[in-house]
Formats: structure tokens, C-alpha cells, sequence
């Protein structure tokens, strides 16, 4: 015959809690690394918008919806951080 063991439970000691509390708005990339990759966005959105745009309305005009849009990522970019700095 085998002897069965009951189950223990698990420690009951309360878990360490860090000493300071994460801010319910903490970023979760940097400024540095955010303007990056809004960097390559806009260029990319410039460069495939002027692309698709150039056979249509001709050189000048794809060029310029090109920088168009891809100053759009910089407003709404811009915009935002403007509304945080407000709200805080």
C-alpha cells in the first residue's frame, strides 16, 4: 500500500510590492524611439503615396500629396502631444 499525501497549499506569504507605484500613464517606448519610427512612417507614407499618385496627377502634384501626407503623420503626431501636455 502507498501512503497518500495531502496537498499542501501554496505559501500564504503576501507578495513584495514594489515600493513606488507605476503611473497609470507610464510611456511604453521612448520619445527617442517614437520619433524614429514616426520618421520612417512619414517617409514611407510620403514616398508610397507619391508613387501611387505620380502616373495620375503627374510629377509635381505626386510629389507634393506625397509630402502632404506625410506631413499629416507629423500633425496628428504633433496634435496629440499637445492634448497631453493639456490634459495634465
Amino acid at each position: 500500500m502507498t501512503k497518500k499525501t495531502k496537498a499542501t497549499p501554496q505559501s500564504s506569504k503576501p507578495r513584495k510590492e514594489s515600493a513606488e507605484p507605476r503611473p497609470a500613464a507610464a510611456p511604453w517606448i521612448s520619445m527617442k524611439t517614437g520619433l524614429r519610427v514616426i520618421t520612417v512612417a512619414s517617409i514611407i507614407m510620403a514616398v508610397l503615396t507619391a508613387w501611387q499618385s505620380i502616373p495620375t496627377v503627374g510629377w509635381g502634384k505626386g510629389i507634393l500629396w506625397g509630402v502632404i501626407f506625410g506631413a499629416m503623420l507629423w500633425a496628428v503626431f504633433g496634435l496629440m502631444q499637445l492634448f497631453y501636455r493639456w490634459m495634465r
